[in-house]
């Protein structure tokens, strides 16, 4: 549920995402197919290269959030875990999660929306590289994820479009995971290495 719009401060995030879930590449989940298996398990992490909530800078920051989902990704009905990068102060943590769990608004403020349960709210370190479409992740002990795009016709990577984590004028790169494990709890525990990976920038508000 968004805040009182009289609450929110103005606050602006941008920069690199990228999600790693069960289906084969490219996944069939953003056009309202069902995922393969009929289940999704994903991990979608966003690296904030620059970013302000009010008077706190939350630039250099991760968050991540698993999603467990039955049938079409796209209707709802989401079971989600939320993770905050543990470097974050207090401040910061509180900007994130009000973003992030969809309370200030903008583009995450209508992903919130299908969203079914937040089972947790979770610290742990986040490392993050990315360099020539390699990504590597880690998430203390509960997620890992390598990455590299995905080349198709002409060597040259996929793209698609619309992506629901991407402004309207952007597109999302295909990639395919080479590791993509979280182990968290009974729920939210998969390894979908080999399989679909999207990753791109972001640039999100309330302006």
């Amino acid at each position: 549920m968004t805040d009182d719009i009289d609450d929110v401060p103005d606050w602006t995030i941008a920069g690199e995402f990228f999600e790693a879930c069960n289906c084969a590449p490219p996944c069939q989940c953003l056009y309202f197919e069902l995922p393969d298996d009929g289940v999704c398990t994903g991990a979608l992490f966003w690296h904030i290269e620059d970013g302000s909530y009010g008077d706190a800078d939350v630039s250099g920051l991760t968050v991540g959030l698993l999603l467990y989902e039955q049938g079409v990704l796209l209707e709802g009905g989401w079971d989600t875990v939320v993770l905050i990068d543990e470097a974050a102060t207090a401040e910061q943590t509180e900007a994130l999660e009000s973003i992030f769990l969809g309370r200030a608004g903008g583009l995450l403020g209508a992903v919130a929306d299908l969203v079914d349960e937040v089972k947790a709210v979770s610290r742990v370190p986040i490392t993050y590289s990315a360099e020539d479409g390699r990504v590597s992740m880690a998430a203390g002990d509960v997620v890992t994820v390598e990455l590299d795009t995905l080349e198709g016709f002409g060597d040259v990577p996929g793209e698609v479009s619309p992506h629901p984590l991407t402004p309207p004028t952007e597109r999302a790169t295909t990639g395919t995971s080479s590791t993509a494990t979280v182990s968290y709890d009974e729920q939210f525990s998969w390894d979908v290495s080999g399989n679909n990976a999207y990753l791109g920038e972001f640039e999100y508000g309330n302006g």
